[in-house]
């Protein structure tokens, strides 16, 4: 390895160090409750990295925001949907869903990260534009369209966007009260089945919620 990569692999180590430590705090704390002295701390780098690396602390948070969308992205299909009969669109959706929700809740990040969009959600920065173009608006829309063809009806309608809400929002339930439900199963996590209980059945609600 040379001298140039051996720099390359430093700074992505520190970016990798500083939007790990930020998915961390801001989930807890929220962009205003964190300070910059914390993430250094949190991350093991010197205080310089942040304004040489991102510009200052709300660089971190937009990087924290992109990592969190991206990891859900990556792991959905979002491509905007062909027109479908009731039951390909039944079946798209209860995957998407299914997918969704194993995304929200099968490790620690996860669990932060939604964590994260549930604050922006409540609270949005300025960085909500890029949160919602980049997940929810592909996402929503999605859900929406496969929605309007499971019910035969024409895509668009001010009543499938409440309708594609209340079904991605069973699955952030699951995100935001988790600590209920931990509580509830007397457990101190999710495990893996239950995880895959939980998406399955998220999965039959929404096709359920289209009924």
């Amino acid at each position: 390895m040379d001298d140039q990569d051996t720099l390359n692999a430093r700074t992505r180590d520190t970016r990798d160090r500083l939007i790990r430590a930020g998915l961390a705090l801001f989930s807890r704390q929220g962009l205003d409750g964190v300070r910059t002295r914390q993430l250094v701390d949190e991350a093991g780098v010197n205080q310089s990295a942040i304004p040489y690396h991102f510009g200052g602390k709300e660089g971190v948070y937009a990087a924290v925001l992109e990592h969190v969308a991206a990891g859900i992205v990556g792991r959905l299909d979002l491509q905007p949907p062909a027109r479908a009969s009731a039951g390909e669109a039944a079946a798209a959706l209860k995957s998407l869903m299914q997918d969704f929700a194993c995304a929200l809740l099968d490790s620690e990040t996860s669990t932060a990260g939604s964590l994260l969009l549930a604050r922006e959600q409540l609270r949005p920065t300025e960085k909500f534009d890029a949160l919602y173009t980049r997940l929810f608006l592909p996402l929503h829309t999605k859900v929406a369209d496969l929605a309007a063809d499971i019910r035969n009806e024409a895509r668009g309608r001010r009543e499938q966007v409440l309708r594609a809400h209340a079904i991605l929002g069973q699955a952030l339930a699951f995100a935001v009260a988790r600590e209920a439900l931990l509580r509830r199963l007397g457990v101190p996590a999710l495990s893996r089945q239950d995880v895959a209980d939980i998406a399955a059945m998220i999965g039959g609600m929404a096709i359920a919620a289209c009924a």
